[in-house]
């Protein structure tokens, strides 16, 4: 997700059905408090769970 992979391409990588990705990404942002895809990211980043390429 922090690298803008949508749902469909989360789900076909870890051979989840897409529904599956969506609960799961809902339940993320109720225990980070983001309203939003770009709030969990940017909670990813300062938290240090993801760093920029290059």
């Amino acid at each position: 997700m922090a690298r803008g992979a949508s749902n469909r391409e989360i789900a076909a990588h870890l051979l989840l059905a897409e529904t599956t990705v969506k609960t799961h990404v809902g339940s993320l942002f109720k225990k980070l408090g983001a309203r939003d895809r770009a709030a969990a990211i940017v909670f990813a980043y300062d938290a240090g769970l993801v760093k920029p390429r290059g």
